[in-house]
């Protein structure tokens, strides 16, 4: 009878422990490269190829609008840049591994773009030939110099500005040119089935070369980049109580916010795959519960709520409306903490560098 009670005793106490979510129990059948796979294969390759079609799209209504040179199709020129920033900012955060050691980023969308050496490269030059452009400074070209060339100004004093000169014209031309170029490099180091993306599901390394690490420094690099460079410094949040809002992207259109939205929800999509493994289902493996998940999701809410919560462009918004611009700071900061802290210690991450670094 004893030796009855003492196996009902040892039954209940086991039962207790496997039903016990505050205790975290390691899983062995989770894989993370399956997670990689989905994420490369689900995320990364169909976003891309979208920005190449948006490249392509946008270098084909230059030349529209340098055949015609009139305000109705620099509308829609301008229109398709917001398409394509759009698109890149929905891979941003997969400037990861042999992408970043290629500097893609800074080929594709170097930003703030420098006006005046723009300016004076049209000036100072008798002809603006294909060679020059593609030998200049990358912040004075890629999304950021079109961004200018485009939205510099209002509709009608731009439209009057490339029709008075050839130089312009050719400048346009070729920038946009090497945009598409370049988004076309971006795609074929990436390119399914071999090259970059075989070598980034195969990668059988550990620690901070797997490829698991690799991606999440993406994404936390991501949010740091947000919250320090395109929020924290323009405001004059992050070391220094001088606002500078020309240091904000994409302030010539007004898309500073609809980006930094979009590269949040680049990070929502690839945290929350629901169409294959995240890194959701990755945490959820380790913890048994879904209370660090929650709070994820529910701090990304918090984010694109005070993204949404601003009324104007950021770059007025800084000194018009310095309460919100703040809040979203904080939120951003927070967001920060839950991946550099929380989840990676969970999951064993080593955080790398930041595009922030050394500023």
């Amino acid at each position: 009878m004893k030796k009855i009670n003492l196996i009902f005793f040892i039954l209940i106490i086991f039962n207790c422990n496997k039903n016990d979510d505050s205790q975290p129990q390691v899983t062995t059948s989770f894989q993370v490269k399956n997670l990689v796979e989905h994420i490369t294969i689900q995320h990364i390759i169909p976003n891309l190829s979208t920005f190449v079609s948006q490249s392509i799209n946008l270098n084909t209504k230059v030349e529209t609008y340098l055949e015609t040179l009139n305000e109705a199709h620099l509308i829609m020129l301008r229109n398709q840049w917001k398409q394509t920033a759009l698109a890149y900012a929905n891979i941003y955060a997969f400037n990861i591994g042999l992408v970043r050691d290629q500097f893609m980023h800074q080929a594709i969308y170097n930003w703030p773009t420098l006006p005046n050496a723009l300016e004076n490269v049209i000036s100072n030059n008798t002809e603006i030939t294909q060679e020059l452009v593609s030998n200049l400074s990358p912040q004075i070209k890629t999304l950021s110099g079109l961004e200018y060339l485009l939205f510099g100004s209002d509709l009608t004093t731009i439209n009057t500005q490339f029709m008075g000169s050839e130089k312009r014209q050719n400048y346009l031309k070729y920038t946009a040119l090497g945009l598409k170029m370049q988004a076309k490099r971006l795609q074929g180091i990436w390119n399914m089935p071999e090259n970059y993306s075989t070598t980034f599901i195969n990668n059988t390394e550990t620690g901070i070369q797997s490829s698991f690490n690799i991606l999440y420094n993406g994404l936390y690099n991501l949010i740091d980049t947000a919250k320090i460079t395109k929020i924290g410094k323009p405001s004059g949040l992050e070391n220094s109580q001088n606002t500078n809002p020309d240091e904000t992207q994409a302030y010539f259109s007004n898309m500073s916010l609809a980006i930094l939205k979009e590269n949040i929800i680049s990070v929502e999509n690839t945290y929350f795959n629901t169409q294959g493994l995240g890194i959701d289902d990755y945490v959820f493996s380790i913890t048994n519960n879904s209370i660090l998940n929650e709070a994820i999701k529910n701090k990304i809410a918090d984010v694109k709520h005070a993204i949404d919560s601003i009324p104007i462009p950021l770059y007025n918004a800084i000194t018009s409306h310095p309460t919100e611009v703040a809040k979203l700071h904080q939120e951003l900061n927070a967001l920060g903490i839950l991946f550099s802290v929380d989840v990676r210690s969970i999951l064993s991450i080593i955080i790398t560098s930041t595009d922030n670094d050394g500023d």
